[in-house]
């Protein structure tokens, strides 16, 4: 990495604004955290809760992160219209084809800036990947936790997870080879139907990897954590009636 000079953690200015303004008319959610506090070497994965997840996250998690996010969305307008129309709102929402080429051609024309002011990571789907490690551990060795949406949403998010992507889980084994760092990885659950997030307490990949787990088998091991959390929150929403 050498001694380049890197900036301190924030946003970028252009996000700050519309962060600021968004949140005087979007409620905070109720927030469970089971800890007192976060390393800042660490990793989060969270479910998408369709396209409230992120949104929720970005406006009001309780400390600052880097995201990962589709690479489409960091390249040209033609790109991110694409994506957003035929990706996101048709085939992971299920929107119509009015709808989608409306809300695409809006957000389109400003998510870039979105994404650049939230440092967000590209990721792929191919070699390419390799790009998407680099940028993560350049991020970490400056402090900088990661945050991930594994989810498999080829066919659209659900509330009860199916399938998470095995990204994360290879980045993590990667980097503690590299570093002998075994990041802490805290899954999150967010329920948009009740506006309630849950935070676990830090699993460890090392300790799958060490009673002969694979890639798929961790993921599938977060997946079905994270499938307990959103029970638990569930459970919490009934106490409280």
């Amino acid at each position: 990495m050498g001694n380049k000079r890197f900036k301190p953690a924030r946003h970028r200015p252009f996000f700050k604004l519309v962060r600021q303004l968004v949140k005087c008319f979007k409620k905070r959610p109720i927030i469970i955290n089971k800890n007192g506090h976060f390393p800042q070497q660490a990793m989060f994965i969270s479910n998408h809760s369709g396209a409230s997840g992120p949104f929720v996250m970005g406006l009001f998690f309780p400390v600052f992160y880097v995201p990962w996010g589709a690479h489409q969305m960091t390249e040209g307008y033609r790109q991110r219209w694409g994506y957003l129309y035929y990706v996101f709102y048709q085939q992971k929402l299920g929107y119509n084809r009015f709808k989608s080429f409306l809300l695409a051609s809006t957000f389109a024309l400003f998510s870039k800036g979105i994404y650049k002011g939230m440092n967000l990571i590209p990721t792929y789907e191919d070699i390419r990947l390799v790009k998407t490690f680099h940028q993560s551990e350049r991020q970490l060795l400056h402090d900088r936790p990661i945050l991930v949406y594994p989810e498999d949403s080829n066919q659209g998010y659900h509330e009860v997870l199916e399938k998470f992507n095995p990204g994360f889980a290879s980045f993590v084994v990667y980097y503690n080879r590299k570093y002998k760092t075994d990041l802490p990885v805290y899954p999150i659950y967010y329920d948009k139907n009740t506006n309630m997030m849950i935070i676990d307490e830090p699993h460890f990949v090392q300790t799958l990897v060490e009673q002969g787990m694979n890639r798929m088998q961790i993921a599938s091991y977060f997946k079905d954590v994270t499938n307990v959390l959103g029970r638990e929150l569930a459970g919490y929403q009934k106490y409280k009636r």
